[in-house]
């Protein structure tokens, strides 16, 4: 290992990066993809049954959800850290001198010989179900999670990310916020038939460009091609595709545009302006080459490798890695060219409380985190709605001592806040059959204790536990982070039109019903704006809350709570 005073020497100079340095992680970049590849290619998920209430069931059955929303979280952890990726590069480069990482490797291909011949038992075919089970559940998990930390290991030593966590834990709980954040809004898109930046005119125009590109490279390779631009229809004899709006790349270039734009305006400061808009043809560019690509070999390896490959494994997952790669790309690009950036992205900064940033953002975190597992366990009806309200507790009474500051007086103006926004709330809501609904035919198959006990869980979280989680991490959190870096030294109440709007728009999104959830996030943002109170804010969200469970159970509206 080497020495602390050696490291301290190297800090605060550029190293520069050794080729067996980029040659390793490319190789265990490139095996870490082909595993990936390979395993979700191979196996499908369990198909669910209908009277299968066995949650271990459900879990596998969402299992390739994970990836995705990983995905997105590393790309978040990796804007938020981006003015410090040359320091940690330095570190990293200290850190590997001398390291052994050939017997990580080893135990890391081990560990993935055994996860896999768990993996091929749980997804056989026909299913087991006794493979479905809890213990085989936990086993797969516990070999997934070696075989991930045995790479990680292998990538840099063990001391090394626990040196990175202490330092950034903040920067991760805000990036697994926004990833998952993201990742909901992108599948909540993906559920309509709507489009994003106009996309659907947009790829009208970018259509035949993109399919004369597939076919030219195509052309290369393939004598005996299909090609068919008035259908969209592109292929071999073996094995065609039609090019439809999910995968057309729009979603891609909407997607690369609305993430450069958020990183500029995170990092302007950093940043020089107007060369740094450069990025955006850049980035459109590249990702539509990137989809070509995509479409290209999907063909290719449909045609001379396996359709069930192409369709099932590399379809599913090209699109997201070359979103990634593209993104991650931008970010180094702008750190490295002076043309972009304005300032050394190695000098000191003023570190923000992380401390007061975790306390404020961790229950919002753990309650989206526990959404996606209860809600990935069961199927319309959540049957394990109490652990959300569990977590979000233990969470709560963790870090109590940093809610002390936060102004927690109220006033009646605060409920009547809450009472106006109930109403709004009411009047957008539509009438809906509550009785076939997901939660009153859930409800309907619970015995009367397991039902009674299920409604107290679900009042205490909506009407307790929720509006402090949420109102912690918008109203405490994020409302004063978009008007500084130094969010703690921001007063609460206030004012400016972009974390006003940012956020009460960010908070509507959260929710399924999302002008309601606008408009509801401006009411409790004004409750705080009032007095500076974030106690006001709470009530409010808490009388709205409040009144909803109320009317829930007395006039049976169970379409409020699905």
């Amino acid at each position: 290992m080497v020495s602390e005073k050696v490291m301290q020497g190297y800090r605060g100079h550029v190293l520069a990066t050794p080729k067996w340095f980029v040659i390793r992680w490319i190789l265990l970049l490139a095996i870490f993809a082909l595993e990936l590849v390979v395993l979700t290619a191979r196996h499908e998920v369990p198909p669910l049954l209908a009277n299968d209430a066995n949650w271990s069931a459900w879990l596998f059955h969402f299992s390739k959800e994970i990836w995705p929303a990983v995905l997105w979280i590393i790309g978040a952890y990796l804007i938020i850290l981006s003015p410090r990726l040359r320091v940690i590069r330095n570190d990293l480069l200290i850190h590997l001198v001398g390291y052994h990482w050939q017997f990580w490797l080893v135990c890391h291909i081990l560990a993935l010989a055994a996860f896999a011949v768990v993996t091929a038992l749980i997804f056989e075919t026909p299913t087991n179900p006794v493979h479905l089970s809890a213990p085989w559940l936990s086993g797969w998990f516990a070999l997934a999670s070696a075989t991930l930390l045995l790479w990680l290991l292998a990538l840099a030593p063990g001391h090394f990310w626990l040196r990175l966590v202490r330092q950034d834990y903040t920067a991760l709980l805000t990036g697994c916020l926004l990833g998952i954040g993201a990742w909901m809004l992108i599948r909540m898109l993906g559920q309509y038939e709507t489009s994003l930046l106009w996309q659907n005119e947009f790829w009208n125009s970018l259509a035949m460009p993109t399919l004369q590109l597939v076919h030219s490279l195509l052309g290369w390779f393939y004598a005996d091609l299909i090609y068919q631009p008035e259908t969209f229809l592109l292929g071999t004899d073996s094995f065609q595709v039609e090019i439809s709006y999910a995968c057309s790349g729009i979603e891609g270039i909407s997607l690369i545009t609305i993430f450069l734009a958020l990183y500029l305006w995170l990092f302007r400061k950093e940043l020089r302006f107007p060369q740094v808009f450069w990025l955006f043809p850049l980035g459109i560019i590249v990702i539509w080459l990137a989809n070509a690509m995509r479409i290209a070999m999907l063909i290719a390896i449909g045609a001379s490798f396996s359709p069930e490959v192409a369709i099932k494994g590399f379809h599913a997952q090209a699109g997201w890695i070359a979103f990634t790669l593209i993104a991650i790309g931008s970010i180094v690009l702008s750190n490295r060219l002076q043309f972009f950036a304005v300032t050394e992205p190695d000098l000191p900064t003023v570190k923000a409380n992380k401390s007061l940033a975790a306390a404020l953002l961790a229950p919002f975190l753990i309650l989206m985190a526990a959404t996606m597992i209860t809600s990935a366990s069961t199927f319309g009806f959540d049957l394990l709605y109490p652990l959300r309200v569990v977590a979000i507790a233990i969470t709560l009474y963790y870090f109590r001592k940093a809610y002390t500051g936060l102004g927690w007086k109220w006033t009646w103006q605060a409920s009547a806040i809450g009472t106006a926004v109930f109403i709004i709330w009411m009047l957008l809501e539509s009438n809906v059959d509550s009785s076939k609904t997901p939660l009153s035919q859930g409800l309907a198959e619970l015995t009367s204790e397991s039902a009674a006990i299920w409604l107290i869980f679900r009042v205490l979280g909506s009407v307790i536990a929720i509006p402090l989680a949420e109102e912690l991490a918008f109203r405490g959190y994020f409302i004063r982070k978009l008007i500084a870096k130094d969010f703690e030294n921001v007063a609460l109440g206030q004012f400016t039109w972009l974390s006003f709007l940012l956020t009460s728009i960010l908070f509507g999104l959260l929710h399924e019903r999302w002008i309601a959830g606008t408009l509801a996030g401006m009411g409790y943002a004004l409750a705080l704006y009032r007095r500076g109170q974030l106690g006001d804010a709470v009530i409010a969200h808490m009388t709205t809350n409040a009144l909803i469970a109320i009317f829930v159970l007395t006039q049976g509206r169970w379409s409020l709570w699905s």
